[in-house]
This record gives C-alpha cells, sequence and structure tokens, in this order.
C-alpha cells in the first residue's frame, strides 16, 4: 500500500532495458521504476517488494555492511545520530563507469563518491530531527547487481 505524503513532482523516466533473451524486462528493474514514480510523487514505500532493508542503534556497523554490499565508501559519518532520514539505494550493473544520480537531481551524474556522501549529508535533517521521507540514489557500477536496499535506523 502506497501513502500520500506531499506535494507531487514530476517522476523521473524509467530505464526499459528489456532482456535479450526472454524479451522481458527485469522485475527488479519494473521495482526500481515503481519506487522511483512513488518516491518522485510523494508517496511512502509501503510495499512487499523484495529488498535488502538495513536497520540498526546507532553505530551498529549499518553503513560499513551497505559500503561493502555497494563497493564503495559513500555514507556520511559521524559522532551521534547521523542517518536521521530513510535512504533508498538502488543498484544498477554497468560496463562503464560508476556513477550515482539522486531522485532529486536526476540530471546531475556524481561520479565521485565523496560528493555522493556530501550530497547525502546535505539532506539529512538538521540535528535532533528526522524525516521518513526518503534519499534515493542510484548508483551504477560495474561491481553492482540488480538490488535494492532501504538504509534506516531505529
Amino acid at each position: 500500500m502506497a501513502t500520500k505524503n506531499g506535494s507531487a513532482t514530476a517522476a523521473p523516466n524509467s530505464a526499459d532495458e528489456i532482456d535479450a533473451v526472454s524479451g522481458e524486462k527485469d522485475l527488479i528493474d519494473m521495482m526500481n521504476d515503481l519506487q522511483t514514480k512513488l518516491v518522485a510523487n510523494g508517496y511512502s514505500l509501503d510495499l512487499a517488494l523484495p529488498q535488502i532493508v538495513v536497520v540498526g542503534s546507532q553505530s551498529a556497523g549499518k553503513s560499513s555492511v551497505l559500503e561493502n554490499i555497494v563497493g564503495r565508501q559513500f555514507l556520511p559519518r559521524g559522532c551521534g545520530v547521523v542517518t536521521r532520514r530513510p535512504t533508498l539505494i538502488q543498484l544498477y550493473p554497468t560496463q562503464g563507469e560508476e556513477y550515482a544520480i539522486f531522485g532529486h537531481k536526476e540530471n546531475q551524474k556524481f561520479t565521485d563518491f565523496k560528493e555522493v556522501k556530501a550530497e547525502i549529508a546535505a539532506q539529512m535533517p538538521a540535528k535532533f530531527n528526522f524525516s521518513s521521507i526518503p534519499i534515493q540514489v542510484k548508483i551504477y557500477s560495474p561491481r553492482g547487481k540488480n538490488q535494492n536496499i532501504i538504509y534506516a535506523i531505529i
């Protein structure tokens, strides 16, 4: 079930890659498109979709686990609670360069993962505030497999 939480914005274009053997669109690509459209239009991600969800208490190693899955250091770190907003990470395999694209900056390609880290940090609410609206980041990498990861704190 999806729930409306605010004003709508334009949904990003979907990647319409079709599997050459089966002639069908990959299921994870379809789910990524759906999540992208829901987030872009102000809906929550309250859907039963196959994905990795990483939750845990403060300083429990969630960032380290995710960075090992992705193969890059890109998550902000610091003292106290750093992650104050869920982060939807969508991984896409690619043959070319490694880069990230944010849902709120879909026309900007981030090739420096220090800048990815800075952008995620910039999207966090002010200290002692939290948001349920996810940050969406798509990571394209030769190391990646089609996966969805939801990163949150408890």
